[in-house]
């Protein structure tokens, strides 16, 4: 993810896979192309690398315009596209949600946190935390200027502040279960341990009415 265009009254931030879904395919053509079709029995590569090609071929688009203060986006993924226009005054923040791959760490992707809940920017999770946070300021800036980008509710006791807006996402869309999994992952610590810190995170939340009751 990253900003492709940038004025004093428009940005327009983009993620986009598409490069991977042209290796695969070109990757396809030129197989076919040495083999032949005349050896069917060859062609089943070929049809992986297409196969990938196409799962792969995804992108997402949202563009913040200053003037009319609203972000206008659009995405799509084989089988789906979506598109929608979000007002900057229902924008509440812009979080960076992360996945925990297991012992491999974790991969991460911005989302919009509105009034009508989360928006992820992209599809997908990938790069590196300190990116993200980079651009999640950047957006938040352009948007809300002259926000602080760490809200004092965002600051939960045991949870490192890189993460608390990941885990502060997870728990507003009630995966507190991956917010363990996530802070497990990240600080190495026990089920138990991390169930608590998450547990008081989650109490801090709801006494700010961050979460709706059910």
């Amino acid at each position: 993810m990253h900003v492709v265009r940038q004025s004093p009254t428009e940005l327009v931030v983009k993620d986009s896979s598409l490069w991977m879904s042209v290796l695969f395919t070109a990757i396809a053509v030129a197989f076919v192309a040495g083999v032949g079709i005349s050896q069917p029995a060859k062609l089943l590569v070929p049809a992986i690398f297409l196969l990938f090609g196409t799962i792969t071929a995804r992108s997402t688009t949202f563009a913040f315009d200053g003037m009319q203060r609203t972000v206008r986006w659009s995405g799509f993924k084989p089988f789906k596209s979506q598109s929608g226009a979000i007002l900057f005054d229902e924008i509440d923040d812009v979080t960076v949600e992360a996945s925990s791959m297991g012992n491999n760490g974790a991969t991460y992707r911005l989302s919009l946190a509105t009034k009508q809940g989360p928006v992820p920017m992209a599809f997908a999770y990938s790069g590196s935390r300190d990116g993200y946070a980079g651009l999640r300021r950047q957006i938040l800036a352009f948007v809300k200027p002259g926000l602080s980008p760490s809200a004092p509710e965002s600051h939960f006791a045991g949870i490192p502040d890189d993460l608390a807006s990941s885990i502060r996402s997870l728990l507003i869309q009630r995966r507190a279960i991956d917010a363990i999994a996530l802070l497990r992952t990240r600080e190495r610590i026990g089920l138990v341990e991390a169930k608590r810190r998450v547990d008081a995170a989650e109490a801090k939340i709801k006494s700010a009415n961050r979460i709706p009751q059910p």
